[in-house]
């Protein structure tokens, strides 16, 4: 820790305000360092009162044996956070006490005051862009991997008759690398398959064509196309419907309804998250109270004498 009681050292609260640390060299940043926080002496006189009872508070070194992170500065008569003063955010004040003497005659006492401090437009167009340089970092490396969006041009139906003349190799290829679990040979040979045939042209959509494979058992036969059908249809284009399942959530298991197994939890969310298809079966409410009606007797019964 250094004390100093003139303006020109490197860790004074003035040369610190007027060359900030964060632009200084690495040397100047080591000098500083090695010099610690400014601790002058202080002419600081305070008339206060508490419970009708005045007094004066004034400058104690021990403030600074108590906290050897506090600094002073003997033009304003105010002590400072030295951390906080060196990795400051422009435009923000870091005095701990503003605690000025009012002298020359206007009056005995003095009183504290803030220090307000504005931000240039030269500063604010810095933050400025710092602030559009991160969001647009953010955004392109959220949005870097789209290899998986070219797969659905594989299974296009309207695209089919075209692809049995040229197969799309440049689509393939970005498919298998987006996908490696998928055996490329296999599924260009199955692709070259179903461009050919009649029967899937007529599908509108990777959901048909899935729907398609399925009901004919063709799931070992196209083993390939299947695994690409199910990646396409179960990957989402947003985060909006998994937010509104985990919302669900919340609303089903409370803080006082939270023992349930996770067989009813289950139940109980697909009946939230799909009550658009829940209010369209018919005599819904008459089939649940007789399913329930059935079940055999849980009330204990209870012999009195």
């Amino acid at each position: 820790m250094a004390s100093s009681s003139g303006t020109t050292a490197d860790n004074t609260i003035v040369s610190l305000q007027r060359y900030p640390f964060a632009r200084r060299s690495l040397e100047e940043k080591k000098r500083v360092k090695e010099l610690g926080p400014d601790q002058p002496d202080l002419q600081i006189q305070l008339q206060t009162s508490d419970r009708g009872r005045a007094y004066t508070r004034g400058f104690s070194w021990g403030s600074y044996e108590k906290r050897s992170w506090l600094s002073g500065c003997t033009v304003s008569n105010s002590f400072y956070c030295f951390p906080c003063l060196l990795f400051q955010t422009t435009g923000t004040d870091n005095s701990v006490c503003m605690m000025v003497e009012q002298s020359h005659g206007e009056s005995s006492s003095s009183q504290a005051t803030k220090r307000r401090r504005t931000t240039s437009p030269q500063e604010r167009q810095r933050i400025a862009e710092e602030v559009c340089d991160t969001i647009l970092g953010h955004t392109k490396q959220r949005f870097s991997f789209t290899n998986h969006l070219v797969s659905a041009t594989l299974l296009q139906s309207d695209k089919f008759a075209h692809y049995n003349k040229t197969f799309p190799e440049d689509a393939l290829t970005s498919t298998v690398n987006a996908y490696p679990m998928l055996n490329g040979n296999k599924l260009k040979t199955e692709l070259s398959l179903i461009y050919s045939k009649d029967e899937f042209k007529a599908c509108c959509g990777a959901v048909d064509l899935f729907h398609l494979f399925m009901e004919n058992n063709l799931g070992e036969v196209f083993s390939e196309t299947v695994t690409l059908l199910k990646l396409i249809i179960t990957t989402p284009m947003t985060t909006a419907e998994a937010e509104r399942c985990f919302s669900t959530l919340k609303r089903i298991k409370t803080f006082l309804r939270n023992t349930m197994t996770q067989e009813r939890l289950n139940a109980l969310a697909v009946l939230l998250m799909e009550k658009g298809l829940v209010t369209e079966i018919t005599d819904l409410n008459q089939k649940v109270i007789d399913k329930f009606a059935e079940l055999k007797e849980r009330r204990a019964k209870f012999m009195f004498k």
